[in-house]
């Protein structure tokens, strides 16, 4: 299990990776847990030595009414950190979830963030009252469709954060249960080079269940590795590299061209510090949703990727 590099973590590049970088989705496919095997699961990671490694619980608005029995399980010290999925056609139904949650959990309780799908070609107007609407918390609105779309969708976020004070990001579904849900790598390398220009914070969800990119029979496609998109997307951020090179990176299978040094993580030619890789993390590549917490952390720890032996 990963938990630590020669039994250091403080300040490696490794610790700056992988820091919350899982919020935890359960209660989605392809694991599809009941609320309260998702929820107990999440308390035993909060508690675990890798808890470092895990950002907020996932879940839809409609059903934050169902953790009120759970409360007792966390504090204001450790209280349950969500990220909550909003219908914009039942906005104003899921904000009073929202109200009524904190209310119920009060400091043992925290939204950190709000997720919003969005259809292709969505007006500015209704992008603005979501924003009105949702301005305490920090928002990511999911892109899908054609580049053509998702281009229409980032123009319209990038010109709404422009417009006021608060800075919207991206979600992007990396893969789902049938292979038509991955994206390309091409389209995956455009959506991170447009946000990286744009300066639009990107998360993303589903598919990244394992370290490197490969095949996978379950799905009869090729999945993309989180380490793939997250060292694509911080060397986009630290170096402005071109949508070529990002789509490279995500087509890359061999595990020993990427390195994690102490305070190096590197992929060819191309490194980015520890200092550098938590400003990406912080402010542009922020973490990605998995239904299990378990698989990618322990797949990593196999990799001969650090410092050139298996962590231990």
């Amino acid at each position: 299990m990963l938990t630590k590099v020669n039994g250091k973590w403080t300040e490696a590049a490794i610790s700056h990776f992988m820091t919350q970088l899982i919020d935890y989705a359960g209660l989605f496919p392809p694991a599809s847990l009941p609320l309260s095997e998702a929820i107990s699961n999440y308390h035993t990671y909060m508690n675990g030595s890798d808890s470092w490694m895990l950002g907020p619980f996932v879940i839809p608005a409609t059903r934050l009414i169902e953790l009120e029995p759970y409360k007792s399980h966390f504090t204001e010290q450790f209280p349950l950190r969500l990220s909550i999925i909003l219908n914009p056609a039942e906005l104003e139904q899921d904000l009073e979830a929202i109200n009524l949650f904190l209310k119920t959990y009060k400091t043992a309780g925290t939204v950190k963030a709000i997720e919003i799908p969005l259809t292709p070609y969505v007006e500015l107007s209704i992008l603005e009252k979501i924003e009105n609407r949702t301005e305490r918390f920090p928002v990511y609105f999911e892109v899908t469709g054609t580049n053509d779309q998702i281009q229409y969708s980032i123009d319209a976020i990038h010109r709404l954060n422009k417009k006021s004070l608060k800075s919207i990001g991206i979600k992007m579904r990396m893969g789902g249960m049938a292979k038509q849900l991955f994206p390309s790598a091409k389209q995956a390398a455009f959506v991170i080079y447009e946000c990286q220009k744009r300066d639009l914070a990107l998360k993303f969800t589903a598919g990244l269940h394992h370290p490197i990119r490969q095949y996978r029979n379950e799905v009869d496609t090729t999945m993309h590795g989180f380490v793939n998109v997250f060292t694509a997307a911080l060397l986009a951020y630290c170096h402005s590299i071109d949508a070529k090179t990002i789509e490279e990176i995500l087509l890359d299978e061999d595990p020993t061209h990427f390195s994690f040094t102490t305070n190096t993580l590197s992929w060819g030619n191309l490194t980015v510090s520890s200092s550098e890789i938590n400003d990406a993390r912080s402010f542009f590549a922020t973490s990605y949703g998995s239904c299990s917490f378990d698989e990618p952390r322990e797949e990593l720890g196999e990799l001969t990727i650090f410092y050139g032996e298996e962590i231990q």
